[in-house]
């Protein structure tokens, strides 16, 4: 038994969305081409190119894809696989990843060719490229020290979550930690991805996007109340985000 079921490629279209949902199985995701944003586990990251992706089967996530949409590798490993993988140490239900991978790329390129192969043979040699990817994940989430984040980081991380509009400068975050500055500033990185002011960032613009879609306050009020400086600091950091101005987002979602 190979393992590896439902492999196909998925298309998306640019500045798509996905509300958030979830599946009865688990899928991997490699990211072939384009880009998005995914929020799930309470953690919101940017996947790219060569980035390789575990959903756990009824994790809530939600998607929202980049100017040039994207193209995933998706399969579902069966229970065996999994099995496997936490027998090892792959803490599943954390749903970890691989990041920016030019190697994991090239397999899946190699992965989505052998699909368009009509012989005998191409099923097999898919299945296996399949299984070299999810190897390649376990092995770089072992060779982590610690791969889940230690306490006081998930705490830090909660608070930010809590008021993403209030100080977030590092002197302060290293205050409430408990720790260096530049140890914040690492380990943050580190363990989610992304450095904690672009975090912060996101987390701002997407507490504006829900107040654009749910009231009418004037869009300089809801700047203020999400952290930003003034208008146009909540313009290109909107921009940047959802690829629209705050103004043109709320007229598409209403």
């Amino acid at each position: 038994m190979s393992g590896i079921s439902e492999l196909h490629i998925s298309s998306y279209r640019p500045h798509g969305m996905m509300d958030a949902h979830q599946h009865d199985e688990a899928w991997f995701c490699l990211v072939l081409a384009g880009g998005y944003e995914e929020r799930i586990r309470s953690r919101a990251n940017d996947h790219l190119p060569g980035d390789l992706l575990y959903c756990p089967a009824h994790a809530v996530h939600e998607q929202r894809f980049g100017a040039a949409g994207a193209r995933k590798l998706l399969f579902s490993p069966d229970e065996n696989l999994q099995a496997l993988l936490r027998e090892h140490g792959v803490h599943l239900d954390e749903a970890p990843s691989v990041r920016r991978s030019a190697r994991l790329l090239h397999i899946g390129d190699r992965l989505a060719a052998e699909l368009e192969i009509d012989d005998p043979f191409a099923s097999l040699s898919a299945q296996g490229l399949a299984l070299e990817l999810v190897a390649a994940l376990g092995r770089g989430f072992n060779d982590r020290a610690d791969p889940s984040p230690p306490l006081w980081l998930r705490r830090l991380r909660d608070c930010l979550h809590d008021d993403p509009a209030a100080d977030v400068s590092l002197d302060r975050l290293a205050a409430v930690a408990g720790r260096h500055p530049v140890h914040v500033s690492r380990s943050f990185h580190a363990f989610y991805g992304v450095p904690v002011g672009d975090y912060v960032r996101r987390l701002r613009v997407e507490k504006a996007a829900v107040l654009l879609r749910s009231t009418r306050r004037p869009l300089i009020d809801i700047a203020i109340e999400c952290g930003f400086a003034g208008a146009a600091q909540f313009s290109r950091s909107f921009r940047a985000a959802f690829d629209s101005t705050p103004s043109s987002y709320r007229k598409a979602v209403r």
